[in-house]
């Protein structure tokens, strides 16, 4: 077990201390528009990293895990997401264009385009899968903080919930995505450096980069899970609605696919290189015990430091969002300060809230599969009103209401069982989602008959 030593605590106090500061920088005579969508300004390396800094956060554990369970198959994940980003450019152009500068929330596209109760079951669902994110990647970032300080994870868990609400609260938005260009450019850096590092000693055996080791449904569920991500995040809605043209939202998002399959293929490689040196690590913190055991001891700290920027640049947002969701498409009616205030409350509330579950939960992989598969049940709405504009709003509401009724019931009956969720939980979200779609159109024709 590794110990933490003086040079390891320096690292992480002047990271933690870094956010703090990027927060009261942030909020160093911020207006309240600022707080809210960072004024509607976000540039090219800014949009890229703050694009990607959200989605690389607990998916290093992850990605890790899985690559111990269902082999190099995993990749396919960061393959459907770069399938699906391609797909949502044309889409996110014309979601900018719809906006007119007006949207904070993915939610108020429903409410413009169809009507208030569509827009508030697009708000339900995700308060879930935010505050689910938030969730599974305090629990990685609390584990990897208990695993190297030897800490309780409970205090862990409270540790990290503070630091959080200090830069939180101060800067908003503004500060979710000062804090996102730090990190992110952290987390390229260090592991290109660690894969270098790795690959002089460790030789991956050829069957190991076998993409088909996983059965065709699991594959299929990473695809899945994958492609339809972006029609179905807030934190990415937010960020369209923030840049100030089309080309820079468009640049910004081929930069950020481009990136993150590069991200993808390191992950890969450090993930295989450990896998191969120590194949019965716990896959939950294969990636925190591997790099600990095989890269050499003045290395340590920026292990930290690598593990904390990916894991905090993902929670600050989906706290972020998640809270914002919750006040500004529930409280319409509020001015912009009321909002403002809110957001802060709620920020306070789900970070408290959060805390308090992360340390009953405490399992990362079950915990992602049940949340991301809430996520899903967004994006075949989404993508259909995308290729039917007009399309009535009694078979949206019916499409939310089956497709989490059957979702659910799957998820009941499985916990009966007790049977661990795998990558087909995906598929069956899907399923769910279309076989609603389906039926609330065959609904809304015999209605019309």
């Amino acid at each position: 077990m590794y110990q933490f030593e003086l040079i390891d605590y320096i690292f992480i106090g002047i990271y933690f201390l870094f956010l703090i500061v990027i927060g009261i920088r942030a909020a160093n005579k911020q207006g309240t528009e600022s707080f809210l969508i960072s004024d509607r300004k976000l540039g090219l390396i800014s949009g890229i990293s703050t694009i990607n800094a959200t989605k690389t956060g607990s998916i290093l554990m992850i990605f890790a895990a899985l690559l111990y369970v269902y082999g190099f198959s995993a990749i396919w994940f960061f393959i459907g997401i770069a399938a699906g980003y391609t797909f949502f450019i044309p889409f996110a152009r014309r979601l900018h264009d719809q906006s007119d500068g007006k949207f904070y929330t993915l939610a108020e596209y429903y409410y413009k385009l169809f009507d208030k109760k569509c827009s508030y079951w697009a708000s339900g669902i995700n308060l879930i899968t935010m505050f689910g994110l938030f969730l599974i990647n305090l629990i990685a970032t609390a584990k990897v903080f208990a695993y190297y300080t030897h800490i309780n994870y409970s205090i862990a868990v409270v540790i990290v919930a503070i630091i959080i609400l200090i830069y939180l609260l101060l800067g908003g938005f503004h500060a979710v995505v000062k804090t996102d260009i730090l990190q992110y450019l952290a987390i390229i850096a260090i592991l290109l450096l660690f894969a270098l590092v790795l690959k002089k000693d460790i030789q991956i055996p050829q069957h190991e980069w076998n993409p088909f080791q996983a059965s065709f449904l699991e594959i299929s569920g990473f695809l899945i899970l994958g492609f339809f991500i972006p029609f179905a995040s807030p934190d990415l809605w937010q960020r369209v609605y923030a840049f100030p043209s089309k080309k820079l939202l468009s640049q910004s998002l081929v930069g950020s696919i481009i990136l993150y399959l590069i991200l993808g293929g390191v992950l890969a490689f450090i993930g295989l290189m450990i896998k191969t040196k120590l194949p019965e690590l716990d896959p939950d913190i294969a990636l925190v015990h591997g790099l600990v055991i095989l890269l050499p001891s003045g290395l340590s700290g920026l292990i930290v430091v690598v593990l904390f920027a990916a894991l905090m640049s993902s929670i600050d947002t989906y706290i972020y969002t998640a809270s914002s969701t919750l006040i500004q498409d529930f409280f319409k009616h509020w001015d912009k300060e009321q909002i403002k205030k809110g957001i802060r409350k709620s920020i306070f509330g789900f970070v408290l809230l959060g805390s308090i579950l992360a340390i009953i939960l405490a399992d990362l992989i079950q915990t992602a599969y049940l949340f991301s598969a809430f996520a899903m049940l967004l994006s075949v709405p989404t993508l259909i009103t995308w290729k039917e504009p007009k399309i009535p709003t009694i078979v949206l509401r019916l499409t939310f209401l089956l497709g989490f009724l059957f979702l659910g019931s799957f998820l009941i009956y499985n916990l009966s069982l007790q049977r661990p969720l795998n990558p087909l939980i995906f598929v069956i979200s899907f399923g769910s989602s279309l076989l609603a779609l389906i039926l609330a159109k065959l609904f809304h024709r015999f209605q019309k008959s």
